[in-house]
């Protein structure tokens, strides 16, 4: 089981520890390349993630498709809008989603830092 490092907003953590957000994307890199299903995620002070199934898709468009917005921007007003917030971050690489697409990360579980 590897650890890898990562930043997401609060709310996505919630999602996520909630059950309700069951998808974390990335834009494909070498690091995330390297993930394997029972990986973890640690998210600064937040907490961490435990890694399910992975995908990856060309586009977040197909991701969106493939794997229902809902379940990885739940608090979206619909497929576009959960890609204009997933676009939004300043840590997404929009130059890598293009020539090497995106990752689905399956969450199995969340836990938060006590």
């Amino acid at each position: 089981m590897a650890t890898f490092e990562a930043t997401t907003r609060s709310l996505a953590f919630a999602h996520m520890e909630g059950g309700v957000k069951t998808v974390f994307v990335v834009p494909w890199s070498l690091e995330f390349s390297m993930i394997s299903s029972g990986d973890r995620i640690e998210f600064e002070d937040l907490g961490s993630i435990s890694i399910g199934s992975i995908r990856r898709y060309d586009s977040v468009e197909a991701l969106l498709e493939a794997e229902g917005w809902v379940n990885v921007v739940p608090e979206a007003e619909g497929a576009e809008h959960a890609a204009t917030v997933l676009r939004g971050s300043s840590e997404w690489n929009a130059r890598a989603e293009g020539s090497d697409g995106v990752l689905a990360l399956r969450v199995r579980w969340a836990k938060r830092k006590s």
